[in-house]
């Protein structure tokens, strides 16, 4: 389920909201739309369930003692029968994009058709938390099957920063996203303690600087992507390699990725504090990224399945203070067991 949180009333933010339900539908996948003024309903459907066909199996069968005759007839038979099912898988994804994008198409209409009431006029990003995280109860008492839920939080205006969202109880261990965040380090930290005491799996803040992210994050938390922080991968101000200490926790990561999801994929996320470097933060966030993503290479798991991303300091997860910035000197892994490389 996912759950966006906009501004009806700014023509930018609902075009982002568009872009990103375009970006993220999949079939079954149930979309509600709040009203940032208040928490108002403007849109809620279930997407349209995956198209399916038949294929007649081939009728063809090798017997026992075949001869070369019967062998090349039943090779025959088996590569038509495989060219249809590729064909047929093919016609079947071009009219699930097609019913997909109607379906968005339709949603961001009835949003913007919904008028938005006097009395909601005020922008109130906890009112609309709050709707988002009654919805969330009610469908799972009702045994809908709404396993992975992310909220978005979309055109945040200076405003709505000053007043962080009260800790909420029922956030229902969800992905929340928090998009083009324009406010100081200090409040995003305080944004993330929020979400997160108030039961959020995960609390993703972004700037202006990094919300080309917010497609693969919300992917990712709509397939049930696992994130694992390394916070025994720690570094020292400006360094990226690593320490004996991480090597317990990197064997763990190693495990997952050997045993417990041996097809999937994992982006690997370098942090850093607020702290200036000679080469900057960017550069030393993705150094410290590609120092896990090597060790992982170098224990047999493939290139092919890791990349490697360095985020600078822009998404901290506590103040910049001495105290906090060892906290931000970190390397996230997000695996996500949907993605096969």
């Amino acid at each position: 389920m996912l759950v966006v949180i906009t501004d009806p009333e700014s023509a930018v933010t609902m075009r982002a909201t568009g872009a990103l339900l375009g970006a993220s539908a999949r079939p079954g996948e149930r979309v509600v739309i709040l009203s940032s003024l208040g928490g108002a309903t403007l849109a809620s459907s279930q997407a349209p369930a995956s198209p399916s066909t038949q294929v007649p199996t081939p009728s063809t069968a090798l017997p026992v003692h075949p001869t070369s005759f019967q062998k090349a007839h039943y090779h025959q038979a088996l590569q038509e029968y495989q060219s249809m099912v590729l064909s047929a898988r093919r016609e079947l994804k071009t009219k699930q994009r097609q019913e997909l994008a109607a379906w968005v198409k339709s949603m961001i209409a009835e949003a913007d058709s919904r008028p938005v009431l006097q009395s909601t006029q005020t922008a109130s990003t906890g009112a609309a938390l709050g709707v988002a995280v009654s919805d969330l109860s009610s469908l799972r008492q009702a045994g809908t099957g709404v396993v992975n839920t992310v909220i978005v939080i979309e055109g945040v205006s200076g405003a709505i920063v000053r007043s962080v969202p009260t800790p909420l109880s029922g956030l229902q261990a969800s992905t929340v996203v928090v998009d083009d965040f324009p406010g100081s380090t200090n409040e995003e930290a305080a944004w993330q303690v929020g979400l997160v005491q108030g039961g959020a799996a995960r609390a993703v803040i972004l700037t202006p600087a990094t919300d080309d992210q917010v497609i693969p994050v919300v992917q990712q938390g709509l397939d049930g992507a696992v994130t694992d922080t390394l916070t025994s991968v720690l570094f020292g101000p400006g360094q990226y390699r690593l320490q004996a200490a991480a090597v317990a926790q990197l064997r763990q990561l190693l495990r997952l990725l050997r045993v417990t999801y041996p097809q999937a994929t994992a982006s690997i996320n370098g942090y850093t504090d607020g702290l200036p470097v000679r080469d900057g933060n960017l550069q030393l966030s993705r150094q410290r990224a590609q120092e896990v993503e090597q060790w992982l290479i170098a224990h047999g798991i493939a290139a092919a399945r890791l990349q490697a991303f360095g985020y600078g300091d822009s998404d901290p997860v506590a103040p910049n203070s001495p105290a906090g910035q060892p906290l931000d000197r970190r390397v996230v892994v997000v695996i996500d067991p949907a993605a096969s490389a």
